[in-house]
């Protein structure tokens, strides 16, 4: 019977070292090429474009991107929780990547057998759509995605990765950022958004197109 279980513990000792090792490798070689952390703490989103007349009356705005760039302390406190509780709500305790999130999403892709639910957190998001195409589904993207969620994670605080976020993610029809959503879908700033307006824009990035307030008003229209 000892010597049954020494060798069983050898074959899982075995599988494990296995296992790190081949890990070791895929993260060694999905890091190359990977941004440095200088060219995030040089980052610099697009913003709108003004032209004034030379009596400073504003002509227009341009932009290819729309987005109104708005610190941490003007982002209110019900948009804050509303996202927080739609994308990732052990944003303030993880470190980047959520394992247990990661464990119940598997769990349930496995019992109904097709992807049911997705794992990425909010950081992984926000590494992916500032360095990655996300629209490319593959197994080396979601590992990059990881190892640049954990390099933000290290080296930007939680409110400044939220502010990122908010400052970043697209809207639909053109917005970016919850800033410019907010003036193009309701007409007020960011800090004068009611509840049921901040859950709207909370659920908007999961589907801009499709939840865009703009196309159950035009249904209701018709």
């Amino acid at each position: 019977s000892r010597k049954v279980f020494g060798q069983f513990v050898f074959v899982i000792l075995l599988l494990l070292s296995a296992g790190g090792g081949a890990l070791a490798g895929l993260v060694f070689v999905h890091s190359a090429n990977l941004p440095q952390i200088r060219q995030l703490m040089e980052y610099r989103p697009d913003v709108m474009t003004a032209l004034y007349a030379a009596a400073g009356t504003l002509i227009g705005r341009f932009a290819l991107e729309r987005r109104v760039i708005v610190n941490y302390s003007r982002i209110p406190r019900v948009l804050k929780d509303a996202v927080i509780s739609v994308e990732d709500r052990h944003f303030e305790s993880h470190w980047g990547v959520d394992v247990i999130r990661i464990l119940r999403a598997a769990l349930v892709d496995i019992m109904e057998w097709r992807k049911a639910q997705g794992a990425s957190t909010l950081t992984m998001q926000l590494s992916g759509r500032l360095f990655l195409d996300r629209t490319q589904k593959s197994f080396r993207r979601k590992i990059q995605e990881v190892l640049l969620a954990i390099q933000l994670e290290r080296h930007f605080t939680k409110p400044q990765i939220f502010t990122l976020y908010c400052n970043q993610i697209p809207l639909g029809h053109g917005n970016f950022g919850f800033a410019a959503a907010a003036q193009f879908y309701f007409g007020v700033p960011l800090d004068q958004l009611s509840l049921p307006e901040a859950a709207l824009l909370a659920g908007l990035p999961r589907s801009p197109t499709a939840s865009s307030p703009l196309f159950f008003e035009n249904r209701l229209t018709m």
